[in-house]
């Protein structure tokens, strides 16, 4: 599932596109993507055409997590597949389509019966609801696409003021300016600001926050364990110096094996390369080994497998 995943945030990455961007048009949340890319779960059969459109890669591409070398008839094959699957799933969406007219007016109903509960529970709430805990918040966060950023950004505050519920950072979270969220950053890195919800703002931070984050892992001031979880949306240019920094003994090795699945081949190549020289442990070989091209581990070994034999012979 992570080879997977760090495939598809490659290619989502290739293509210029955040999270929420690839999210919106395949018609999804943004965190089903941010699961899909950190391998805690795969994508419903039923998406794979669609997304391997999307990235231009086929289905094949896509289950096993790399490109590969595919025969033009294999790929007319798995295209018109692909393509029937696709007008197959059309289909039957166009069928539920109708179905959740019908189903959606349950819903509706249910709603006004929360909305009825929310009036009781308010004439009987007392102050201590003012935490954000009141159920309201709720439908205040479904009004959040229609307000202007001045009041979001107000509504942010009173999260940091422990006025409103933190869970509210979640709903806000596509709306909030871009200055509020360097802000969040700011105050994130000193410690006023709980940084595991800044990783649940992840898909909507800049690359230069992320970047700002990153480095201040490497000078201990923020938990590595941030970065392993910040990994999807950290460039590949970071990645890249990361990497290099281990020669130098600027980082461990062992906290570049969680960002081993977002790894570009020429950073691969070097790990390969401090392996085969002996700078890095067998351990960090089998622990990066999924995510290495299949060529390149077997010629790996091979190497390994005729020093042995040399040594053996001696």
């Amino acid at each position: 599932m992570r080879k997977i995943g760090a495939f598809i945030s490659s290619l989502r990455k290739e293509k210029g596109m955040t999270q929420a961007e690839f999210a919106e048009r395949l018609g999804i949340s943004h965190q089903a993507v941010s699961k899909w890319e950190r391998g805690e779960s795969l994508p419903d059969i039923g998406m794979l055409p669609a997304i391997s459109r999307l990235l231009e890669t086929s289905i094949d591409e896509l289950l096993a997590g790399e490109s590969r070398i595919v025969l033009a008839q294999e790929t007319a094959s798995a295209q018109a597949a692909a393509g029937e699957e696709l007008r197959s799933i059309e289909k039957t969406q166009e069928i539920e389509g109708s179905d959740e007219e019908v189903e959606d007016s349950e819903p509706a109903e249910a709603q006004d019966e929360e909305q009825d509960e929310e009036q009781e529970y308010g004439s009987d709430a007392s102050d201590d609801d003012d935490d954000g805990s009141h159920p309201s918040l709720h439908a205040i966060l479904q009004l959040a696409p229609f307000l202007g950023s001045d009041t979001i950004d107000e509504m942010l505050r009173y999260v940091e003021e422990g006025r409103l519920s933190a869970d509210a950072i979640q709903g806000l979270a596509p709306f909030i300016s871009k200055g509020s969220l360097a802000r969040l950053v700011d105050k994130a890195i000193v410690g006023t600001f709980d940084m595991r919800q800044l990783v649940g703002l992840a898909p909507f931070l800049d690359t230069e926050q992320i970047d700002r984050l990153v480095r201040q892992a490497e000078e201990g001031t923020v938990d590595w364990d941030i970065v392993q979880a910040l990994a999807p949306f950290i460039s590949r240019d970071t990645l890249d110096r990361l990497v290099d920094r281990i020669a130098d003994g600027g980082i461990d090795a062992g906290r570049i094996v969680g960002l081993a699945p977002f790894l570009s081949k020429g950073s691969m190549e070097k790990l390969l390369l401090h392996v085969e020289s002996g700078f890095l442990g067998a351990d960090i070989l089998s622990a990066i080994a999924p995510f290495i091209h299949k060529d390149a581990l077997e010629r790996l070994v091979r190497g390994m497998l005729e020093k042995t034999l040399t040594r053996s012979a001696e």
